[in-house]
């Protein structure tokens, strides 16, 4: 049945067939229009601002595509002050050229009605033209909400015409006070409210008692140390890869606090750390106070507390190390 399409977490491979979904529609848009009068170039410079945004997506959010490629919902995580993609300006300027004021104006204009809580964003949502539209959207609507909804965190996005804000309606979502877009469309912003996220901290070492309870009983399948952490801030996507498969399988990703802080020492991108700590498979690990002296024990062995601090969580809750440098 249509209804149980599959839903599957897009990739960078996928990059391009989101794209094409995306810009199909926004090409012949008001505010497509509005952005790139000129109807010979629309296509191209839409095209080359959606890939900015899905790239940024995919390192800072995640993606979701019906297996068949009719469908996309692409999601930023806005646990806090979200930067904008790496050279924004400059690629912006490079992509739309004499309309870059345009798209930077539409930015401005968005920002403004966008709630500043910390919440999910759907940047994009589409669906083909083609039979079924109705029931392919609320199949990928209900599986890429579920997976927002296990960070217990609003959920917030716009749209743009009624039948869009009555799919949204009978998803949960609430309007919240229409704007008007630049060239005249009217845009229905919506929210959804699942409840508050609770912080996920926890030690490196599993507690003595098995049965004392935790915050949460995922297994932590990775540790990131200093390297991967500041590889994330400067949008690596062999780490990006790496947790969204941590996420994916029903586990965790652990941050040492010794790895976090020499991470933001190394003047990395404190909101993109603060991304990456808050991302629903996060787990901040601190160390066990009795284990001090096998702390030391490997800080002696490596050289480094930082390091000492990844490979001590790693012994203790049985998994590898993910070192990655920034830039490679």
């Amino acid at each position: 049945m249509i209804n149980n399409l599959p839903v599957c977490r897009a990739h960078w491979q996928d990059i391009p067939h989101i794209v094409d979904l995306v810009v199909g529609p926004f090409v012949n848009s008001a505010i497509g229009a509005w952005l790139v009068p000129d109807e010979h170039r629309r296509r191209d410079i839409l095209s080359a601002v959606v890939r900015v945004w899905t790239e940024h997506a995919l390192l800072f959010g995640e993606a979701y595509l019906l297996r068949d490629h009719s469908a996309a919902a692409v999601w930023l995580h806005r646990y806090g002050p979200l930067s904008p993609p790496t050279a924004y300006g400059e690629r912006l300027a490079v992509a739309c050229g004499e309309y870059v004021d345009r798209f930077l104006h539409l930015d401005d204009v968005l920002h403004t009605h966008r709630p500043d809580g910390p919440h999910n964003h759907l940047a994009f949502f589409t669906v083909t033209e083609e039979p079924y539209r109705v029931r392919r959207a609320s199949t990928l609507l209900a599986t890429s909400n579920a997976r927002m909804g296990q960070a217990l965190l609003p959920t917030y996005t716009e749209v743009t015409t009624l039948a869009d804000r009555d799919l949204y309606a009978r998803h949960g979502y609430v309007p919240l006070e229409p704007f008007t877009l630049p060239g005249g469309t009217t845009t229905y912003p919506m929210w959804r409210t699942p409840g508050q996220r609770r912080a996920r901290h926890r030690s490196s070492t599993p507690p003595a008692q098995p049965d004392q309870p935790t915050l949460n009983d995922l297994p932590i399948r990775l540790i990131l140390d200093t390297a991967a952490i500041l590889a994330f801030t400067e949008g690596s996507t062999a780490v990006h890869e790496a947790i969204a498969k941590v996420a994916d399988e029903g586990g965790l990703f652990g941050l040492p606090v010794m790895c976090l802080a020499e991470a933001a020492r190394s003047f990395a991108d404190t909101d993109r750390l603060d991304l990456l700590a808050n991302h629903p498979a996060a787990a901040v690990l601190t160390v066990d106070p009795l284990q001090w002296k096998t702390l030391a024990a490997t800080h002696r062995a490596v050289g480094r507390l930082d390091t000492a601090g990844a490979l001590f969580a790693a012994a203790g809750n049985h998994c590898r190390v993910l070192a990655d440098q920034p830039g490679q």
